[in-house]
């Protein structure tokens, strides 16, 4: 029963530990991009800067989630990145593409928004917070999964407007304490999404619509996804019921 609760404390410690290392990490290769002058904002990306921005965006966001991909590779169901083909995924598929021809930039600028809000934003973040985090916690404690994957993704928020900005580290922890609110609210409706679809890219396609979003568009789509997966699992519940009754 001791190393059973060990095995327990240990699980519950790991994503956590990985939460402090990672938020750590983001901020130093952010504070490095910055201070290079490697720092190049979506609307001044060209065919001479796309790779400095590629690289800059691949260290910072996509290398750690890349790293947990291929060390979970045959795990990743845990993480419920699996991709199942349901009408409002290539609904939100449908929007993706919709917001890029309402962009009307076929430059090497659009088409990398395209890839930046929909890989190096939706992907990345869900993945990291709702896929290994909150998915990591689940099985222990809900509500800790539920604090603990919004607050870390939450305070990401403030390192990168706190460096541009040129403030302290103190500084950018007080500004982290802004985030926590949102992080936490915000990242529970993206959860909601996970565990009603039971696939963690219909968080990734509404995070990226949201981003990437046209006239606020975006918002309309991810309150639609919400109330559909709302009266879906009503009705579900319901026909349990009216299954239970007649017999």
């Amino acid at each position: 029963m001791e190393i059973n609760k060990e095995r327990v404390n240990y699980n519950i410690a790991k994503p956590i530990i990985f939460s402090i290392l990672y938020t750590i990490y983001f901020y130093v290769a952010l504070k490095f991009i910055v201070e290079s002058n490697m720092l190049i904002s979506s609307d001044s990306i060209t065919k001479d800067n796309v790779g400095i921005r590629f690289i800059g965006d691949f260290f910072v966001t996509l290398f750690v989630p890349l790293i947990l991909v291929v060390i979970y590779r045959k795990k990743l169901k845990e993480f419920k990145l699996q991709f199942k083909h349901t009408y409002i995924q290539y609904i939100l598929i449908g929007f993706m593409i919709l917001f890029f021809f309402l962009h009307n930039d076929y430059t090497i600028r659009g088409y990398y928004k395209f890839f930046f809000y929909l890989i190096a934003v939706g992907f990345s973040e869900e993945f990291v917070f709702r896929g290994y985090v909150y998915n990591g916690l689940l099985r222990y404690n809900k509500s800790l999964a539920v604090i603990v994957s919004g607050f870390f993704w939450g305070i990401l928020h403030a390192i990168l407007p706190g460096l541009m900005a040129g403030h302290s580290v103190l500084r950018i922890a007080i500004g982290m304490l802004y985030e926590i609110g949102g992080g936490i609210l915000f990242g529970y409706y993206f959860i909601y999404l996970l565990e009603k679809s039971n696939s963690l890219f219909i968080p990734i396609f509404i995070h990226a619509i949201l981003d990437y979003q046209v006239a606020g568009i975006g918002v309309a789509v991810s309150i639609a996804t919400g109330m559909y997966f709302f009266i879906k699992d009503r009705k579900n519940a319901k026909a349990i019921i009216d299954k239970e009754n007649n017999v």
